[in-house]
């Protein structure tokens, strides 16, 4: 297995960790965290050492999803909704549904979980350095950080495909009260809603 290391940018104590253990001590509960993992040493450093050079061009490389979650009782399907941004203009609206039992189970949450990773995965294809992630349910945040621990398949899943994510890009997280007129979120309600029809 090969070394790697945990760089924090943002957290309770910056710096570069050499085990998950140690690094989620620092991002757990800690808002707007950023963190990356890098197979070299240098790599991690220069990661760290980049807060200049990632502000200049922040307005290039950073992108913001709103994302959201729901769930048909009647027919057992799951669905997510997300609305990509850049410089407060909608760039990607992305929604759809499923089915599976193992993840159903977990109702509209199996949703609000694939909302974050379709938005990350989106984010890392189009060639985004940073994305932050505005949603309502806690445990996008509690999981990824790793103050919650998963105990489902679905937050098992979740915090699997968001690790091998989190290596490409810096993500952030920012929580939004839900049903409270925000724009974009109330706007990924909405998509999640459609999905559940088709």
């Amino acid at each position: 297995m090969s070394k790697k290391y945990y760089a924090v940018k943002t957290g309770h104590k910056p710096g570069i960790y050499s085990t998950w253990a140690e690094a989620s001590k620092q991002v757990s509960g800690f808002s707007g965290a950023q963190f990356k993992s890098f197979k070299s040493l240098n790599e991690a450093k220069a990661y760290t050492a980049n807060q200049e050079k990632k502000e200049k061009n922040s307005d290039q490389n950073t992108l913001i999803a709103y994302v959201d979650g729901s769930f048909d009782k009647r027919t057992k399907i799951y669905s997510y909704g997300a609305v990509l941004l850049k410089n407060n203009t909608v760039i990607k609206e992305l929604s759809n549904s499923a089915n599976d039992p193992k993840y159903a189970e977990s109702f509209q949450i199996a949703g609000e979980c694939f909302g974050a990773l379709n938005a990350i995965r989106w984010a890392i294809k189009n060639g985004y350095k940073e994305l932050s992630i505005y949603y309502d349910y806690l445990g996008i945040e509690m999981w990824a950080t790793g103050q919650w621990r998963a105990n489902k398949i679905v937050s098992k899943d979740y915090v699997k495909y968001f690790r091998s994510y989190a290596s490409k890009i810096d993500v952030s997280f920012i929580k939004v009260k839900a049903h409270t007129g925000v724009t974009y979120n109330e706007r990924a309600d909405e998509l999640a809603k459609r999905a559940l029809k088709k």
